[in-house]
């Protein structure tokens, strides 16, 4: 070997020791930069309790994280009560990433157990190597509950009774109150039955009586204002439709079937005694009848003479109080 050749293996074993402590110490700043930690809220609790086990990882934004499977149980002997959702923290200068769980666990075997380091496999950029962080492993002390022998063993306690719920009440309520409408449903429908009753009577209206139903009508003949659109005859013939109707309702006589005198006569029968009343009841008549049979041609004022006649002989012949006790209980 001559010494061109040792200097230059020389110089080549020095380069590369050079370039592998470049690429370690770029490694290490690296992976200065990820740390996971596992702390537990306390390392020791009696069988049954249940404590926090918090997983914390700090790492670069542009870091592609892995995050540690987690299942139901963390040993055979540790299992894992409920897992919290990753929560993400971002530092002030977005450049760092906070991630962090929590777990309840808890123990039903008491002794000292050891928590086992969680692992994260990352990768950083430009990099297809995947590399693994790992937390620091952890101790759980389960304790048993210390028993004072001195004393002298007692039964087993029997089960508490849980007080009953207004919940749990209530389907049995509504199924009471269901069978006891059938039942009245049921008796209801019996006596319905032997009295040959129907099951539902819907209530009557309340008859009207002749002087409301013939106001009511007169009312609605006035607005209609026929004779002031030429329609004369049909104006008479429906207001002396209206009187005979009222007639008939109120005093028993057949005027629909009669003609104006033999109403005319009839109506002298009647308790009513009043010349006014008879004088414009015959006004009514013999102006629908000359109108009818005649063709006249009325003037206005007669035409509303024959309504004002027509209205004052129905509200001067109203049924009395008396007449209308009477007529409502023979309704019944």
């Amino acid at each position: 070997m001559n010494f061109k050749h040792y200097i230059f293996k020389t110089n080549y074993k020095i380069k590369l020791f050079l370039i592998i402590l470049f690429l370690g110490f770029i490694n290490l700043s690296y992976s200065q930069d990820i740390k996971a930690t596992a702390e537990l809220d306390t390392n020791s609790i009696l069988i049954g309790d249940q404590v926090n086990l918090n997983i914390k990882l700090k790492c670069p934004v542009s870091t592609k994280i892995i995050w540690t499977a987690l299942y139901d149980t963390i040993t055979n002997e540790i299992e894992i009560i409920k897992k919290s959702k990753i929560d993400t923290i971002f530092s002030k200068d977005k450049k760092q990433i906070n991630l962090s769980q929590t777990l309840i666990i808890t123990s039903f075997d008491s002794g000292y157990y050891v928590i086992p380091a969680f692992q994260f496999i990352y990768d950083k950029i430009n990099d297809t190597t995947f590399k693994i962080a790992k937390t620091n492993p952890l101790f759980l002390n389960v304790q048993t509950i210390p028993v004072d022998t001195t004393k002298a063993i007692k039964d087993i306690k029997p089960p508490l009774k849980a007080p009953v719920t207004f919940r749990e009440v209530l389907p049995y309520i509504l199924t009471g109150i269901a069978v006891a409408i059938i039942i009245l449903l049921i008796i209801y429908y019996i006596k319905k039955r032997k009295k040959k009753q129907p099951l539902f009577q819907l209530h009557k209206k309340p008859k009207l009586l002749p002087h409301k139903i013939a106001l009511d009508a007169l009312e609605k003949l006035r607005i209609k204002k026929l004779w002031q659109k030429n329609k004369i005859k049909e104006y008479h013939s429906e207001l002396t439709q209206i009187i005979r109707t009222y007639i008939k309702q109120r005093f028993n006589i057949n005027a629909l079937e009669m003609t104006s005198d033999e109403i005319l006569h009839s109506f002298k029968k009647t308790d009513i005694k009043n010349e006014e009343i008879d004088n414009k009841l015959k006004q009514t008549l013999a102006l629908a009848d000359l109108v009818k049979f005649a063709k006249e041609n009325p003037l206005p004022d007669e035409n509303d003479k024959s309504m004002n006649n027509a209205i004052d002989f129905v509200k001067k012949t109203i049924i009395s109080i008396e007449e209308t006790s009477k007529e409502i209980s023979i309704d019944k």
